[in-house]
């Protein structure tokens, strides 16, 4: 797996398979050593420009873009579920990946903890009603039920594939119609179960003012994630979609192998088809 790779590598092998996850490759890269008698003609193009110089250091934390995040725009955007809506896009300083804060009603005025969705981006399941998994069932769930709690926020982040990106994603899937299950789809492409980080998602909350969230989600991760970042969860509520043939392997999967808490749609509490 790319994890263990990864912590068995030295710097430099570490800092190259982090630039190809930054990047939304597969994380597989050629390092080669400069031989002394080189390394003057390799500063020379370094210098003209021909080549690309980028420390270890930085590119050890290229992953890392805390306290960077620019709010770039914002607009009001009513939706089918929500019409006191607005969008407000945050951008990465390498311009890679922009985000999006969807804030329902006035969440900046609410006495208690802002019910609060951490949503990673799923082209084929927000946009095409993929079957494979639950997302975007959990999406417009998620904006209905923050309107019904009296207006919230959903953080959509630009994280397809948990993190690995839609190339990767559609590579994962063409691996689990050959047997693999999604966890070990993605291991056997180099990456760990999960590459998503939610630092972002820590800074987008302290532009918006909110350090108290009533967190709708599945994933103790999240949960973890949004504690260690100083925001205070005061209280989780399950969020499930539908429970079909086609998305009842992945979701079996991410209770038994990744923690998820999904017990009450996969022991049929939830709506199935």
């Amino acid at each position: 797996a790319w994890a263990d790779a990864l912590a068995d590598a030295a710097p430099a092998e570490s800092a190259a398979l982090a630039l190809m996850r930054r990047a939304l490759l597969i994380p597989a890269a050629l390092v080669a050593r400069v031989a002394p008698e080189r390394r003057a003609a390799v500063a020379a193009e370094v210098a003209d420009g021909t080549l690309l110089e980028v420390p270890v250091e930085a590119a050890a934390r290229c992953q890392e873009a805390r306290g960077l995040l620019k709010r770039i725009s914002e607009a009001r955007i009513p939706l089918e579920d929500a019409f006191d809506s607005r969008f407000i896009l945050f951008r990465e300083p390498d311009g890679l990946r922009e985000h999006v804060a969807v804030v329902i009603g006035a969440p900046e005025t609410a006495a208690g903890p802002v019910p609060l969705r951490l949503h990673s981006a799923c082209l084929t399941g927000d946009l095409f009603g993929s079957l494979r998994c639950d997302c975007g069932e959990q999406l417009r769930n998620a904006v209905a039920e923050i309107e019904a709690l009296g207006g919230g926020v959903l953080l959509y982040l630009a994280q397809e594939g948990r993190g690995i990106g839609l190339a990767n994603k559609l590579r994962a899937y063409t691996r689990q119609d050959a047997g693999l299950d999604t966890l070990d789809a993605d291991h056997s492409l180099g990456f760990a179960e999960d590459e998503r980080r939610y630092a972002v998602a820590v800074d987008m909350l302290a532009s918006l003012g909110i350090r108290r969230v009533q967190l709708l989600t599945n994933n103790p991760g999240k949960i973890a994630a949004l504690t260690d970042g100083g925001i205070e969860v005061a209280s989780r509520q399950a969020l499930y979609g539908t429970l079909n043939d086609h998305n009842r392997r992945y979701l079996s999967a991410k209770a038994e192998r990744a923690g998820h808490m999904l017990e009450g749609v996969l022991n049929g509490k939830a709506r199935q088809r």
